[in-house]
């Protein structure tokens, strides 16, 4: 006979109790001559590099929202360890559709989402650790958000609990306003590096490249 536990099997208990992760790529790079995911970055586009570093990390699992009118954005982001990529028609209507796609498509025993930016050159599996391993270690908050000497960003994690907050959001908006609703329930966790901006500008990939040249 199998071990239980009340309410399901322990197999079912651990899977209820899993993080999934949303990558959002969809965006559509206004102030770039180019698909700013698709910009090279170490050998291969900002966007690989991500959701490599997403596939490595202790993630459950990974999902990437795309917008289906770049090119080439379904092909970088359907590499193995991918479990879905979702293909966001309404990418126009601003980040918040990016992130009801990606909640979308998780199942009903993920515990928490962990949303990573599509666009953050120096992001690493260290950085998305650090934030699940607070959020398994203690629990107690709804909102476990990345913040690098002050500066709040991405990682963040939701736990289920703010799904259907994250689903009344509209326009070119992520989490800031659920997050600023629920700052009492917000964990910050400290990457201690400057290097986990994401790129709006041509100035800040020029940035970029300039450091890796003096690298």
């Amino acid at each position: 006979m199998g071990a239980k536990k009340r309410g399901g099997s322990i197999i079912d208990n651990l899977k209820k109790r899993e993080v999934w992760g949303i990558i959002l790529a969809a965006g559509l790079s206004s102030r770039m001559d180019a698909p700013k995911m698709l910009l090279p970055f170490r050998g291969k586009t900002l966007v690989r590099s991500v959701v490599e570093q997403a596939i490595n990390s202790s993630l459950d699992e990974v999902v990437v929202v795309v917008n289906p009118e770049v090119a080439g954005m379904v092909n970088e982001a359907r590499i193995p360890g991918v479990r879905k990529v979702i293909l966001n028609s309404r990418a126009k209507r601003g980040l918040s559709t990016s992130v009801q796609a990606g909640l979308t498509a998780l199942p009903e025993h993920a515990e928490a989402a962990l949303f990573l930016l599509g666009d953050q050159p120096y992001i690493t599996e260290r950085e998305i650790n650090k934030v699940i391993e607070r959020y398994k270690k203690t629990r107690n908050s709804s909102i476990y958000q990345s913040t690098s000497f002050g500066v709040r960003g991405h990682p963040v994690l939701f736990h289920r609990e703010l799904f259907n907050e994250l689903f009344s959001v509209n326009g070119d908006e992520g989490g800031r306003s659920v997050i600023k609703k629920y700052n009492q329930q917000v964990e910050l966790v400290e990457m201690s590096t400057n290097h986990l901006f994401d790129i709006d500008t041509k100035g800040d990939y020029e940035k970029v490249l300039n450091e890796e040249d003096c690298s």
